[in-house]
């Protein structure tokens, strides 16, 4: 548990690394910081997805528009 003089929400622990002294947030600061890593994530994963929806859209009425040419070409081609 924390103690009375430093609140749970600035509370840090230092860490020892080889590059440098670094502070690494620990408790509640810790969970908000993962869970705006997550949601951050997430959305570019939603934009991504969003974005390839569209492309596969566009690829299919590409593909009916092409199927649907051949098709007329065809049938002129016949008469």
């Amino acid at each position: 548990m924390t103690t009375a003089t430093t609140p749970a929400l600035v509370e840090c622990k230092r860490r020892m690394t080889s590059q440098s002294n670094a502070i690494t947030p620990t408790g509640t600061v810790a969970l908000l910081q993962s869970a705006e890593k997550i949601r951050n994530d997430l959305r570019n994963s939603l934009t991504q997805v969003n974005t390839l929806i569209r492309e596969v859209k566009a690829q299919r009425q590409q593909d009916r528009l092409l199927k649907n040419t051949m098709h007329s070409l065809r049938k002129l081609s016949l008469a």
